[in-house]
């Protein structure tokens, strides 16, 4: 058998093979009209039902939506109803609905209001008519008002008990599926930027004011509230200036315009955050400053008190301050009205000399008082008003004027004081402070291993865990038991004693960080610092040492989060298509 392997026998000519084709060939002109037959079928479908081609998800979430607002009124309903979808889809649903809740359906009715009639895409039907989307809108407040009370309800809770972090997170995860619904449906043609950065906008702007209501929280923080107004409104003039784009001069104009008053208030509001601790802790460079010209105190007792504990903390740091004008100032105080307490904060801070104690009009008296007991009868009694009777014992120290006798005689009165203290409704910490320091000055110091466990009971007790009334942050020390916020005084107070006596075992010191580092009052914002600074000094600190770059970013996640937030929006808005028209302008 002989087989053929000339491959040029067994080849068709190009002619025949056309030929043969010819009948199956399509025709253009045919082929032209079917497409634009299925291109006018797949308009008119999506007219009718802009979803009809959508993702399941996205098709779930516009049972969430006024779809007939972003339709222009061309759809008079969902897709599908929501009990329909699938569990996964309908929790994904559900998920995106706080906020579309806050941020899209306020957007859409004050768009409406305004008449601004860009908010889809040329593809599909365009706003005639504004009412027609305040409508919508209101159609779907009529139909899901409960669900969306709730959440602003929950909303101002959260923030009002200081769970300002979970807030964030909630609307931070429910940001992420609502512009996923919202990227979706402008790839169909329904919504552009404009509804997209008008809803970032709208929700921005109501976060803010809520973060303000943030101010005192349980939750340990190393940062201060008003950053979090700060991002918000910063992330809302951003916004402004980009969704504005394409519009008329004078709308640009007065978008800048406000935006610049949105400065400036937060400038202002901000002056004083920058001063304090939780921005830019002072330097001991600037409390050496503060305490060298300390040379008016228009409210006495009080201003000589905020200076004792500046310092008293530069001088056991060896920051070695010039005391002239404290000096000169003190003198004045002794011509004049010799405030106890005043005296107290001199003789505390070694500002008193010796040679002074003589022109003390009540000195020889007030002395006699408290040390002269022939009968024995002082001995059984505390030392009724410490704070006031200081600056006597210490007088006669530095005088020299106690006697042994004396001395047993104070050490029994200053240690039925610390044992009271156990019981004494209206008892401070600041009167253990003194009782434990005036021991150690007349010479007989106590015993701090016996003492401990009270110490520690009392600060324990005194510890301000929860928020007062919402507003004052946690974390510091009462001033009272019966008080209900902390005391910046009484946290310096607190510390000190942990100098002292150690931290108690289940004591968290981040919280006492986290207080001083958002100090209520700012013109305290030295004693905040001197106090921090003596918080990461205490003794012990193996057991509670500083936080870790973990934790510091656990303990700012509340910031951290509002920062992702407003970029997640600015992110949406920038990568959302422009309407035709805007770009034209542009």
């Amino acid at each position: 058998m002989s087989v053929n392997l000339n491959p040029e026998s067994d080849l068709i000519s190009e002619d025949e093979l056309r030929t043969a084709l010819r009948p199956y060939q399509i025709d253009a002109g045919n082929f032209e009209a079917g497409v634009r037959a299925r291109i006018q079928i797949a308009e008119a479908e999506r007219a009718h039902d802009p979803l009809a081609k959508a993702p399941r998800l996205l098709r779930a979430a516009a049972v969430l939506l006024p779809l007939p607002l972003l339709t222009g009124g061309k759809v008079a309903g969902s897709a599908a109803p929501l009990a329909n979808a699938s569990g996964l889809y309908k929790l994904l649903a559900y998920v995106a609905l706080p906020a579309i809740s806050l941020f899209v359906i306020p957007a859409a009715a004050v768009l409406g209001a305004l008449r601004i009639r860009r908010i889809q895409n040329d593809n599909v039907a365009h706003v005639e008519d504004a009412q027609a989307m305040q409508e919508a809108a209101g159609l779907w407040w009529r139909q899901n008002w409960w669900l969306a009370l709730l959440l602003y309800v929950s909303t101002f809770a959260m923030a009002f008990l200081g769970a300002t972090a979970l807030m964030l997170f909630v609307y931070l995860i429910s940001l992420v599926a609502m512009l996923y619904v919202l990227k979706g449906f402008a790839r169909l043609g329904i919504g552009n930027r404009q509804l997209i950065g008008g809803a970032c906008i709208t929700g921005l702007g109501f976060l803010g004011p809520v973060s303000i209501m943030a101010n005192g929280t349980k939750e340990i923080q190393f940062v201060d509230k008003w950053l979090l107004p700060a991002i918000f409104f910063c992330g809302y003039a951003i916004l402004s200036f980009i969704v504005a784009r394409g519009r008329s001069i004078g709308s640009r104009l007065l978008i800048a315009v406000f935006q610049l008053t949105v400065a400036a208030v937060l400038v202002w509001f901000l002056i004083p955050v920058w001063r304090s601790t939780s921005i830019k802790p002072a330097t001991p460079e600037q409390i050496k400053h503060f305490v060298e010209s300390f040379d008016d105190a228009p409210n006495s007792s009080a201003n000589w008190h905020n200076w004792e504990i500046a310092a008293k903390w530069s001088i056991d740091s060896k920051l070695d301050p010039d005391l002239s004008s404290p000096h000169e100032l003190l003198e004045a105080e002794i011509e004049g009205e010799q405030n106890p307490f005043v005296l107290g904060s001199a003789f505390r801070v070694g500002l008193m000399r010796a040679d002074q104690i003589g022109g003390l009009k009540k000195y020889a008296k007030l002395r006699r008082m408290l040390l002269d007991d022939p009968n024995h009868f002082w001995e059984t009694r505390g030392i009724s008003s410490l704070a006031q009777e200081d600056w006597i014992i210490r007088a006669s120290v530095l005088r020299n004027d106690l006697s042994s006798k004396e001395r047993d005689l104070l050490e029994k009165r200053l240690l039925i004081n610390m044992a009271k203290m156990r019981s004494e409704k209206y008892r401070q910490l600041e009167e253990a402070l003194r009782v434990t320091q005036l021991l150690d000055v007349i010479g007989r110091p106590i015993d701090r291993d016996r003492y401990r466990p009270q110490i520690h009971d009392m600060l324990r007790e005194f510890h301000s865990k929860q928020p007062a009334r919402g507003f004052e942050p946690a974390g510091g020390f009462k001033a009272y038991l019966n008080s209900n916020a902390g005391s910046l005084d009484a946290t310096a107070y607190a510390v000190e004693l942990m100098e002292i006596y150690g931290i108690p075992d289940d004591l968290d010191i981040h919280s006492v960080r986290s207080n001083l580092q958002r100090p209520k009052h700012y013109d305290h914002d030295f004693i905040a610092a001197v106090t921090l600074d003596r918080v990461n000094r205490l003794p012990g600190m193996q057991a509670a040492p500083r936080p870790t770059w973990l934790e510091y970013l656990y303990y700012t996640r509340t910031l951290i989060m509002a920062v992702l937030l407003v970029l997640l929006c600015i992110y949406a808005t920038l990568s959302s298509p422009l309407s035709p028209r805007s770009s034209n302008v542009s």
